[in-house]
């Protein structure tokens, strides 16, 4: 019988907690015009991670068609974090080879309270 009180305290506990348990976080790799992936899925509060993976003299950068981000100019080995807040689809390019596209889709948080 005192299994059976715990389990149900357990699951009001987790019934209770909203539903934002948070992913992982995505990483873009920059190649030498591609990238990879370069259609991603994340969710609302979740963060993408672009690494320039090749040499180019003054760097690499992303910049969302929108012109909602903008990335700064990375060397081979630097990575920069763009943190999403909002729900939808973000298509970017790289800025320096415009041609090399990539889409970040960006799913809503559903909070139970």
């Amino acid at each position: 019988m005192r299994f059976v009180q715990i389990s149900l305290v357990l699951v009001a506990c987790l019934l209770a907690m909203p539903l934002t348990a948070r992913g992982e976080d995505q990483t873009v790799e920059i190649g030498h015009h591609h990238l990879s992936p370069a259609e991603i899925s994340i969710r609302e509060g979740e963060s993408v991670t672009f690494v320039n993976r090749v040499e180019m003299p003054g760097g690499h950068s992303v910049v969302a068609d929108d012109g909602s981000f903008t990335s700064p100019q990375l060397d081979k080995g630097q990575s920069w974090s763009k943190l999403f807040e909002t729900a939808g689809t973000f298509a970017y390019h790289v800025n320096e080879h415009p041609g090399t596209k990539g889409v970040i889709n960006v799913k809503g948080v559903i909070n139970v309270e």
